[in-house]
């Protein structure tokens, strides 16, 4: 059904009656994975109230006023609030999400027809949630779904308030959905009406406080740092006097990277030390991993090499390692600059080696390139002048190859001649190597949400 549209025949039966309840639900279903011309077959068939502001549908044909409300009302039905049954909320919404994990949207076909109302709601975010990783368009599709389901959902059986606290919550975990899909463009429009739904609502600091969380990830991922910053603090402080001293924590260890990411390495220390204070490792070990990376990057930054090198150690006794290839290569380049600024040479000429190489093997040429003119660096310092200007030739011309700004293609440019002419400098190879950081970072990948 998701690529064989359904028949003109099984549109209008939807909102005027005639199908099977199965087949109703396989068009909605359809119907959410965004098929246009599918929607616009129904438009005419759609009371206003339920269409976009400014959307105009053309009239249907004539019918007595009422005509619509009984299929409207069972079309809304099918996803509205659950039927009466001898399963408890959670146990359907496990129900939902194993059905889910399974088939997808287009297993609820066959569902339970009690999987629906809010346990469906609940099941539908999970799931999405789950597939962060792995599946981040799926993620989206489900959270839209959630976005459909909290829209009709009947506010005199939950409350009015309490109905605009759902939708808030769907548009919230859309917008993040969006971001992790790097959909930046629709998650900053999923925000509207998230903080609308929101002041609509209860008014819930905790709802709140998720809701400015996933803001501040979107100024991040549009490398607005300062908003983000600024944001995460009312985060940290809206957990705080509601007793959460994890997730206020989690939001200081946010604020820091980003004020790291600014190059406001003192400020970044500061709010990173208050986070890890707070922070429950057991419950995110992960967090408690990028935190102390990233303090030990600060540190770096600084030129506090020795308390650099003990943020390492503290790494090691807590036994915290990463998980992926990626994150653990930005480790291992931690530790070469670390080893570069107490003058341990050789242990950053075996860091940097490693790093390069891995880079290259991932295909991520700018990372790789960037280490290498740090390997060059250090044979610098060792008063290894061959080596060093040929490995600076060998990544300028890599990075002269990928798309990057003019600025950087000029200052790389004026690199490439001095070495070639031999008459490359420690403090120019320096500079240069501290522009394209401001690039693209070597820093911890950061958290994901809670």
């Amino acid at each position: 059904m998701v690529h064989n549209h359904p028949t003109r025949e099984e549109l209008e039966g939807l909102m005027l009656g005639g199908n099977s309840p199965q087949r109703d639900r396989a068009v909605i279903l359809h119907l959410l994975y965004g098929c246009e011309a599918c929607a616009q077959v129904i438009l005419p068939y759609v009371p206003a109230s339920f269409l976009p502001k400014g959307h105009e549908a053309p009239p249907p044909p004539a019918r007595p006023e009422d005509y619509y409300d009984a299929p409207i009302d069972r079309v809304f039905s099918l996803f509205g609030i659950g039927r009466p049954c001898g399963r408890t909320p959670e146990e359907l919404k496990r129900a939902g999400v194993q059905i889910l994990t399974a088939g997808g949207l287009l297993a609820l076909v066959d569902a339970p027809p009690e999987i629906s109302g809010l346990p469906l709601f609940e099941a539908l975010l999970e799931r999405s949630w789950a597939l962060r990783h792995e599946d981040p368009l799926q993620m989206v599709q489900l959270a839209h779904a959630a976005v459909v389901q909290a829209t009709h959902f009947d506010d005199g059986e939950i409350g009015t308030k309490e109905a605009a606290d759902l939708r808030c919550r769907a548009w919230t975990e859309l917008a993040n959905a969006y971001r992790v899909a790097d959909q930046l463009d629709h998650a900053e429009g999923a925000l509207i009406p998230g903080v609308e739904s929101f002041v609509q609502g209860t008014l819930n600091p905790l709802l709140g406080a998720r809701y400015f969380d996933v803001f501040a990830s979107q100024q991040a991922a549009r490398r607005r740092f300062d908003l983000a910053g600024e944001t995460l603090a009312l985060v940290a402080w809206v957990y705080r006097r509601q007793g959460d001293h994890h997730l206020a924590g989690r939001a200081l260890v946010m604020q820091g990277i980003f004020s790291g990411y600014l190059g406001n390495s003192e400020e970044a220390i500061r709010s990173l030390r208050q986070g890890l204070r707070d922070i429950d490792e057991r419950r995110d070990p992960g967090l408690v991993l990028s935190a102390v990376q990233s303090q030990a990057w600060c540190l770096v930054d600084c030129g506090r090499f020795v308390e650099a090198h003990q943020a390492l150690i503290d790494l090691q006794l807590r036994g915290l390692h990463p998980e992926g290839r990626i994150d653990a290569l930005k480790l291992r380049w931690l530790e070469g600059h670390v080893y570069a600024g107490l003058k341990d040479f050789d242990a950053a000429d075996r860091a940097l080696r490693e790093v390069k190489q891995g880079f290259e093997e991932a295909r991520l040429g700018f990372k790789a390139a960037l280490a290498g003119l740090e390997l060059g660096a250090v044979w610098f310092q060792q008063g290894n002048f061959d080596d060093a200007e040929e490995i600076v030739l060998q990544c300028a011309d890599v990075f002269l190859s990928l798309s990057i700004r003019r600025e950087l293609t000029a200052s790389l440019l004026l690199l490439r001649q001095a070495a070639e002419s031999r008459h490359l400098s420690f403090t120019t190879l320096q500079k240069v190597i501290d522009l394209l950081h401001k690039e693209d970072s070597p820093r911890a990948t950061p958290p994901e949400e809670p």
